[in-house]
């Protein structure tokens, strides 16, 4: 298709949003709207990042990053994730990929935007890294709690000697809790959260701001169910992990989205952790992943329940991450993976 094609900001608008998943609908990748809503028209910046290219009525190209608050080098800064990159089938081979994201970032620059980060898959690692300017960060910090036998045993090369061994449950042993703790639901996001993190993060240098805001958004999003607990010590919370179990991958997986603790309150997070693992394995789970950098605050209380990294054969998709700084005066900052805080609350698939 050769028309000529006119370029604009996304507008938080139904008639956009509705041309915008119908795009990737038409293209085999379908969205829901609801959760293009809350993306997009409802994230807590109250900033747009979208652009659209348009033959008529018709997108044919969309090039999108999602806006969030980070902490870099003890500055508060507006931030995005490269998040919805899409060029309709009739419009390949203009380009577009490379101009729209190029307008994109400006825009976030006009606004002080400090980087762009995020998480390409094999088909799109090349764009990013080649021709946007990308810093690569990999590996995805990929970690793996096995908790059946034959999730482990689907990843070694045994054949047919594979269907004879019995599947059974892998013991979950973690440290017990302190006894002025207790584990308790979390359903209120507010100071306790926000303190929290603070503590958490003192001497994390870059990473996007988990406050209660925030994650009272990110943990709202439409078409999946987190699940969140934490340690009191009477009034006060010093663990905090949030979960949610799918069928993905050909299993059921378990996905630990976020796990925070109070400094000095490692052996609380691991216990917390081991009890939601338990939790996990009765909704079916045959193994739980989880993102963490060897060098986070949580690390240790992931290796003290079983955690190990995941080696890149046996991961069920290829991912990459980078960055793309906006503000050279970061560019060394960024490009240093051991100034970073990751989770697979930073994921846009989970």
């Amino acid at each position: 298709m050769s028309a000529d094609l006119d370029f604009r900001p996304m507008k938080p608008e139904e008639a956009d949003l509705a041309a915008f998943a119908a795009c990737f609908e038409r293209n085999g990748t379908p969205r829901r709207l609801d959760a293009l809503r809350w993306q997009y028209a409802d994230n807590p910046t109250n900033e747009l990042l979208v652009d659209l290219a348009s033959s008529g009525e018709r997108i044919g190209a969309i090039y999108a990053i999602q806006p969030a608050h980070v902490r870099v080098d003890g500055q508060q800064r507006l931030a995005a994730q490269s998040v919805d990159t899409l060029v309709d089938a009739d419009f390949r081979g203009r380009g577009l990929f490379t101009k729209m994201a190029g307008a994109v970032y400006e825009r976030l620059r006009a606004r002080g935007g400090a980087f762009v980060y995020g998480f390409p898959n094999a088909n799109s690692a090349p764009g990013f890294f080649k021709k946007l300017g990308w810093v690569s960060l990999d590996p995805v910090p990929f970690l793996v709690r096995p908790l059946r036998t034959a999730f482990l045993v689907s990843k070694l090369p045994l054949g047919a000697w594979s269907r004879r061994l019995p599947d059974l449950r892998l013991p979950i042993l973690g440290p017990k809790l302190g006894p002025s703790q207790e584990i308790r639901p979390v359903t209120r996001f507010g100071t306790a959260l926000d303190t929290l993190w603070e503590r958490f993060s003192a001497d994390i240098n870059v990473a996007v701001e988990r406050s209660a805001e925030y994650l009272r958004w990110r943990l709202s999003k439409p078409g999946e169910r987190y699940e969140c607990y934490g340690v009191f010590e009477g009034p006060e919370l010093v663990a905090f992990c949030a979960y949610t179990t799918v069928d993905k991958h050909g299993g059921r997986v378990g996905y630990v989205v976020e796990l925070l603790h109070a400094p000095g309150r490692q052996t609380g997070a691991a216990a917390l952790l081991a009890e939601c693992l338990r939790r996990m394995a009765s909704d079916g789970a045959d193994a739980v992943l989880a993102w963490s950098l060897s060098h986070s605050p949580n690390a240790k209380a992931y290796r003290r329940v079983g955690f190990m990294p995941l080696p890149e054969r046996l991961r069920p998709i290829e991912l990459h991450v980078g960055v793309c700084p906006l503000d050279p005066s970061l560019t060394q900052t960024l490009a240093d993976r051991r100034n970073w805080y990751l989770s697979y609350c930073d994921s846009d698939t989970v």
